[in-house]
């Protein structure tokens, strides 16, 4: 054996490759299943929040057990876009790196396998609870199938498709829990999928041109940079005129949770909530790899400043009397 050799086998013990073979496969396994995409299925709690039950512990063991079926029903999807667009993906530059399929880190095979093993504990569950949230699991892995076979190649469905699954989401938590689902809830949550969802195609189109673009997606064959400016625009108005409508109108209808003393304070929030609308605008264009990776939001400190503030305040009018 050459001095190299020894060399390179003193310092690299076969435990020592083994250790990093292991930890390449389950950070590849973690970015197959996207498991850093998680947090968007957050969106199941804010059923809990708005019906007044945020401190009934009682019901957050549904919820998390909500939360995980959720999520695996998330991966379902996101391993069925793998292997769907593996060649396409190879195109982005971000998800050419990313994507375990693409870069060949794990194989379609083992994604076949893993697939077949998360859709039949989905699948069990659907079957043998038949209760609302169970329908609304369903609801979200057959929008996924739909996004991913039919409205992701159509260019505008491709945006409602994806937002209408964030919404099911929402309803589902509602549905786990039994509470009320209110219509305010509903459209809040789809235009503001919707807003994430045309900021992503903005931030796609800025950093691909539109010439890749089309070869990531079909869809991009429609969008142009100027015609999102126009949809993005459009959302971002209406989520902010919807908010304002709840704010005036919500908190006074009959068996709101908002204490007496709140009602119509929750108007105060609005500047707040415009802020953080703009700035998302201000994002999409600035630093548009935050809009490409929304979990990146947090990184931004007056979105974060911004979003927490307004927590803050919602918190506050909806479960403290203010005299």
């Amino acid at each position: 054996m050459s001095f190299s050799r020894m060399k390179n086998a003193k310092f690299h013990p076969p435990i020592l490759d083994l250790r990093y073979k292991m930890s390449t496969k389950v950070k590849a396994l973690f970015q197959l299943l996207r498991v850093r995409q998680y947090y968007k299925n957050l969106v199941l709690f804010i059923g809990v929040f708005f019906a007044g039950e945020i401190f009934n512990v009682n019901l957050y063991l549904q919820l998390v057990l909500a939360f995980v079926l959720v999520c695996l029903a998330s991966s379902l999807m996101y391993i069925v876009n793998d292997i769907r667009d593996k060649e396409a993906d190879k195109v982005h530059p971000e998800k050419a790196k990313s994507r375990p399929l693409a870069n060949g880190d794990l194989s379609v095979g083992f994604a076949w396998i893993l697939l077949i093993v998360i859709a039949g504990v989905e699948i069990f569950f659907i079957i043998y609870y038949r209760n609302l949230f169970s329908a609304f699991l369903g609801l979200i892995i057959a929008n996924g199938l739909a996004y991913n076979f039919l409205f992701k190649d159509i260019a505008f469905a491709d945006i409602i498709s994806l937002s209408t699954i964030y919404l099911w989401r929402a309803l589902a938590g509602c549905a786990m829990i039994d509470v009320r689902i209110s219509p305010w809830l509903v459209i809040s949550v789809f235009l503001l999928a919707m807003l994430l969802a045309a900021g992503k195609r903005i931030a796609d189109l800025e950093l691909l041109g539109e010439h890749k673009a089309v070869q990531h997606k079909k869809s991009y064959d429609k969008y142009s940079q100027h015609l999102l400016d126009y949809i993005i625009v459009m959302i971002a108005t209406s989520l902010f005129i919807m908010y304002t409508l709840y704010c005036v109108l919500g908190p006074l209808e009959d068996g709101s949770i908002v204490p007496k003393e709140n009602q119509g304070l929750l108007i105060y929030s609005t500047p707040v909530a415009l802020f953080l609308i703009i700035r998302f605008l201000y994002l999409v264009r600035a630093k548009p790899k935050i809009a490409r990776n929304a979990e990146k939001m947090i990184t931004d400190l007056p979105m974060l400043v911004g979003g927490v503030f307004l927590g803050i305040m919602v918190l506050i009018l909806y479960y403290l009397e203010i005299t």
